[in-house]
């Protein structure tokens, strides 16, 4: 039984097993009658049908949303016993769409490694929501650590559940609500509900719904590892069973035998989540063994954990309880965003700094433009900033760190991004341009260190940047605040005085890229300023770098943390050596603050086809002998656009 239905889990053989249900779909799914005029695809009762338990509240959120659900297409009954199935398995049956985090000390102990809590702290926390949640999350997807109420402001929310500072940042900006900032957002029936239909449509999970394929649905939903699958074969069924299969007779769209085929042996599922929950010993269901001691048994180790009555039996309070998120939540892997829309790494991640979301115009400027060239007579820079400034350091990516060992951080990081011979130049006057255009850019990181960066003026009010200088990346990441920038500073001068960053960019795969060196691939950000600077120093035109190009002379000018005096501009000059298709290399000599540095092309200086971002580091070429920078490509061109005009 087990090893026929790891057949069935196993991806490898969904091809075959829905390649033939979808063909026998295709040629008997549209021949039914026309639907009844008062026919509902999804009532009321039938939702307490699936789940007695269900909250009326959430049922009735549904029948209120089925504008929503038309408008996301989920208007099929394959189509909505998918999303059914996930949302009842994000919620335990719908029950509550926050996270319960009422552990008993048994239940701790069992689906939490001994890596996230000890038997002591399971003692002192068992029953206490509030602190487990705090300790369990705490220093986890994105949250600030266990002395915050991040890992309870932050728990699992939502009818397609987000858990982590992090997510909800991600998730708020791609559906345009302050998730981040107003977390109780997610917890709120309505906006809660929408926020699962925004994400289902965005994440076009209709496709894989319409092939009637439980896995990549969940992975689409879960993530890679599609933790709860076996959950969501089980609500699917009851589903489809209970309720879909007989919408036929009243003219809804056929699909029976796709359907059928993800009807799977429910009691062979429900051995699956008691042995992935630690209560049932695989091998104690082989041939020989007393499989159904073994199984009551774990039922009544299982009941007595949860306080029910302890019948050894698959009852159905033991079964909705099984079905609880608990079980699969915080297996290893679980920590992952839910899965990205492949191809879609390029798009824009919104952080809101010190100021409101703008709507985008339809415009934005490519071209250079040397602007007025008005500077300040008093260039002073303010004690304040110089103070800060004196002390801050140089950004690094963690990608570029991570290759000194584990828990090197910038202020012990050493860069090999210097290639002997030193070549770079000092930039004596910065109130010409193009010098005036690039920029100083101060920051506090979430150590509340100060940290620098460079970047360029691509509009009156816009600093193209690195990613890594303004969030640190990856799904685990944050974001940097306290963000001042200070165009052609020339030492203890700020000829043009200085502006605040209210607002910030990133490309989408900097933020949800899983580990560092899938990050590396899309480090590039930009900053929006409370002021209009950009009209006196102008701004540096942005254009694409063509494949043809590899071995054209390359420029990078940015402000090295390394050479004094400090807060001057310093120029390098190369080649470039190897072009992959999102980043550049090239042997121009830079240090920790020259992140985020234009990168000309030797025939001209005013407009910029990359930025750099890293030094050498890894095993493999090109990185490992080369300094690197993020190559201008026709679709970040275009994201470059948009954040100018916004």
């Amino acid at each position: 039984m087990i090893t026929c239905l790891f057949r069935q889990h196993n991806p490898k053989f969904k091809g075959i097993l829905v390649g033939f249900s979808l063909s026998l779909f295709i040629s008997i799914g549209f021949g039914h009658s026309a639907i009844a005029a008062d026919a509902k695809l999804l009532t009321f009762d039938e939702i307490k049908r699936i789940s007695p338990k269900a909250n009326d509240e959430f049922v009735q959120a549904f029948l209120d949303a089925e504008g929503d659900f038309a408008a996301a297409g989920i208007t099929t009954r394959l189509r909505m016993a998918h999303f059914l199935a996930q949302v009842m398995t994000e919620t335990g049956g719908m029950r509550r769409i926050d996270e319960n985090m009422n552990y008993s000390f048994a239940t701790l102990m069992r689906v939490f490694s001994r890596k996230t809590i000890s038997e002591a702290k399971a003692r002192e926390i068992a029953g206490k929501p509030r602190e487990i949640a705090n300790w369990v999350y705490g220093n986890r997807l994105g949250n600030r650590g266990r002395k915050t109420l991040d890992g309870w402001n932050y728990r699992g929310s939502g009818f397609i559940q987000l858990t982590g500072l992090t997510n909800f940042r991600v998730r708020g900006d791609e559906l345009g609500l302050p998730l981040e900032k107003n977390p109780e957002l997610a917890r709120q029936t309505r906006e809660g509900l929408q926020a699962a239909i925004a994400y289902w449509r965005s994440r076009n999970i209709n496709a894989a719904a319409d092939d009637n394929d439980v896995f990549r649905v969940r992975k689409l939903v879960n993530g890679p590892k599609a933790h709860g699958l076996d959950q969501t074969r089980i609500w699917f069924k009851q589903a489809w069973t209970r309720v879909f299969r007989a919408k036929a007779s009243v003219g809804f769209e056929g699909a029976e035998v796709l359907a059928e085929s993800g009807v799977l042996d429910e009691s062979a599922l429900f051995d699956d989540i008691l042995q992935e929950s630690g209560l049932l010993d695989p091998d104690a269901l082989e041939a020989g063994g007393d499989e159904a001691a073994a199984r009551a048994e774990a039922l009544r180790q299982f009941q007595r954990e949860l306080s029910l009555p302890e019948t050894g039996e698959l009852d159905e309070n033991t079964k909705l309880e099984l079905l609880d998120p608990r079980e699969w939540r915080h297996l290893d892997g679980s920590d992952a965003l839910p899965a990205r829309v492949e191809g879609d790494l390029d798009q824009t991640v919104v952080l809101q700094l010190d100021g409101a979301s703008t709507e985008a115009a339809d415009a934005a400027p490519v071209e250079p433009e040397k602007g007025t060239g008005a500077s300040f007579e008093n260039s002073d820079i303010t004690a304040e900033d110089l103070q800060a400034l004196e002390k801050a350091k140089g950004s690094y990516s963690e990608y570029e760190m991570s290759f000194s060992g584990p828990g090197v951080t910038s202020d012990d990081f050493e860069p090999f991004s210097v290639i002997v011979p030193d070549t770079r130049s000092a930039v004596v006057e910065t109130k010409s341009f193009p010098a005036r255009a690039i920029v100083q850019i101060l920051f506090r990181d979430n150590t509340g260190t100060q940290r620098l960066c460079s970047g360029s003026m691509v509009s009156s009010n816009t600093v193209l940047t690195a990613g890594h200088c303004v969030h640190s990346g990856t799904t685990t990441g944050q974001p940097y605040s306290n963000f001042r920038v200070i165009p052609g500073r020339n030492k203890s001068a700020a000829p043009f005085g200085r502006c605040k960053g209210r607002q910030a960019f990133v490309l989408s795969g900097w933020v949800t890229s899983l580990t560092p060196d899938e990050s590396r691939y899309y480090d590039l950000g930009a900053i929006k300023l409370d002021c209009e600077v950009g009209n006196a120093t102008g701004w540096l035109g942005v254009r694409t770098l063509g494949n043809g190009e590899n071995g054209v002379g390359s420029i990078v000018q940015g402000y090295a943390a390394d050479l004094d005096p400090s807060g001057q501009q310093w120029v390098s000059e190369d080649k470039i050596r190897f072009l992959s298709e999102l980043k550049g290399f090239y042997q121009n000599d830079t240090f920790g603050g020259t992140s985020g540095s234009p990168v000309f092309a030797t025939e001209t200086n005013d407009t910029l086809i990359g930025v750099h971002t890293n030094g050498l580091h890894g095993n493999e070429d090109p990185w490992k002998s080369n300094n690197a920078f993020t190559r201008i490509t026709p679709e970040r061109l275009a994201r470059i656009q948009e954040w100018i005009s916004r």
